[in-house]
């Protein structure tokens, strides 16, 4: 019995792991998006979501000429990575660090009744950070204004601070703005670590983008340490269930 719930935990927990940035950053199967999750290093995993309402015999056609066509597949992600590299150079020329868009991939999926069509990448040095915060500003500063609204989640741990606009979603670790009805041209989004010391004068909204301008790090172990931690952390409880049932 006790080693049936120790693995029926084990599930839960790694299964709580793998639930990616549509739950996290209020991506929805309905939701027309561009998501970012962000690491503590200032990079961040880019979606470029397209959906589909498959019960509109229009939107169902449109979808499934994605879903059963490679050729449209590839040219969606090349259309997409184009758009976000272009965004990159601009943001780059303005925070003064080189941003990049590496290793797109693309997929179809349909839930609830919907069809999406998603361009994952990764978007190398997006934000400023420091030991303490991450704060995305570019490339939406420098004139960024994609067709869909920008859903943005902080590193794992990580509690919003201030946003600028104001965010048509909030929640602890995410925001969710809209594009056709905010103004991005002091476009600040901070996240901050609520356990690290309070070393460093936090800038406010209105700060000029000279004043954030580190060059994230292009450490290979970032992503990696990342998971590593949030394992550590996912598990803890179970260990402490297994210890106390042997104990009883």
């Amino acid at each position: 019995m006790r080693r049936a719930l120790v693995a029926v935990l084990a599930v839960l927990v790694l299964g709580s792991l793998s639930v990616g940035v549509a739950g996290a950053a209020h991506e929805e199967p309905d939701r027309t998006v561009l998501g970012f999750e962000l690491t503590p290093e200032g990079s961040a995993t880019v979606y470029y979501v397209t959906s589909y309402n498959l019960s509109n015999d229009d939107e169902r056609v449109a979808f499934e000429r994605y879903a059963d066509n490679e050729t449209r597949r590839t040219e969606f992600r090349d259309d997409a990575v184009a758009e976000l590299r272009a965004a990159a150079a601009n943001g780059s020329a303005a925070a003064g660090y080189n941003m990049s868009i590496r290793n797109a991939t693309v997929r179809t999926d349909e839930a609830e009744g919907y069809g999406r069509v998603e361009v994952a990448a990764t978007w190398h040095a997006l934000a400023y950070y420091d030991e303490r915060r991450v704060i995305v500003f570019e490339p939406f500063r420098s004139g960024y204004r994609p067709d869909r609204n920008v859903a943005i989640h902080g590193p794992a741990g990580y509690r919003r601070n201030r946003t600028e606009p104001q965010p048509y979603r909030a929640r602890g670790n995410s925001v969710l703005i809209s594009t056709r009805t905010s103004d991005f041209s002091n476009f600040f989004v901070e996240f901050v670590d609520p356990d690290a010391p309070t070393t460093t004068p936090t800038p406010t909204a209105t700060t000029s983008t000279s004043t954030a301008t580190t060059q994230p790090a292009d450490r290979g172990d970032g992503d990696a340490g990342l998971a590593i931690r949030a394992l550590v952390i996912a598990l803890l409880p179970a260990v402490l269930f297994v210890a106390a049932m042997r104990r009883a």
